[in-house]
């Protein structure tokens, strides 16, 4: 039996030892800083993946879950793996149930991955949240302009105006909107008053000439 103990000692002192090593090493507050500002520093560099390392290492080291989840979902969109990025931002909102960050990046995701159906679902949660968010109401309302649902479009376009009068691309999209409906008086007005605010933004002028039939006095 002593024989036996003093061949298996070694053993599991070594065995006890590499289960300690392998339990992560909760980091310093200053370890966490750092990891934090140098995938920002990183990002900044467009070196995505190693932001990526470096916020994973700040939530192996003890930080924060939620913003941990929250960053690498953002730096996943920024590297266009909309997928991977979607679920991660769903695990930030389990987290967090009543945010609305995850919502928009969830948006941009699946505004990334074209889903129609992933967009309006998640701009209507976030609306449910935040009745005047613009990123929701512009998104929605650029979902129903591209599937030719002018008229709600117009309303959506609208209303977003009536929250944010003068905003370019709600003008825009309500001059489009009112073109394709027939309704060119709404739509010239529009392109008329965009023209006015920004001379260079694109298609005003295309409009203005197509509601008109003559070319915008430069």
């Amino acid at each position: 039996m002593n024989r036996l103990l003093a061949l298996l000692l070694p053993l599991l002192a070594v065995t006890s030892g590499a289960i300690k090593s392998a339990a992560p090493v909760k980091a310093t507050p200053e370890d966490l800083a750092k990891f934090w500002s140098d995938s920002v520093t990183a990002e900044t560099s467009k070196n995505y993946d190693e932001a990526l390392t470096l916020t994973t290492s700040f939530q192996q080291g003890g930080g924060d879950k939620y913003l941990s989840a929250l960053r690498s979902a953002y730096l996943l969109c920024l590297k266009a793996d909309y997928q991977k990025s979607a679920d991660l931002y769903a695990s930030a909102a389990k987290l967090q149930p009543m945010a609305l960050a995850p919502m928009l990046g969830m948006l941009s995701a699946a505004q990334g991955l074209n889903d129609a159906g992933k967009i309006r679902q998640t701009a209507e949660n976030v609306l449910k949240a935040e009745p005047t968010n613009y990123r929701a109401h512009m998104a929605l309302a650029g979902l129903l302009l591209n599937i030719r649902e002018y008229r709600r479009s117009l309303s959506a376009y609208r209303r977003v105006l009536s929250f944010y009068p003068g905003d370019l691309d709600s003008l825009s999209g309500a001059a489009w909107s009112a073109f394709y409906l027939g309704e060119k008086r709404e739509a010239l007005e529009n392109f008329q008053q965009l023209m006015s605010l920004s001379p260079e933004y694109t298609y005003a002028r295309k409009g203005y000439e197509l509601c008109t039939g003559q070319a915008a006095k430069p």
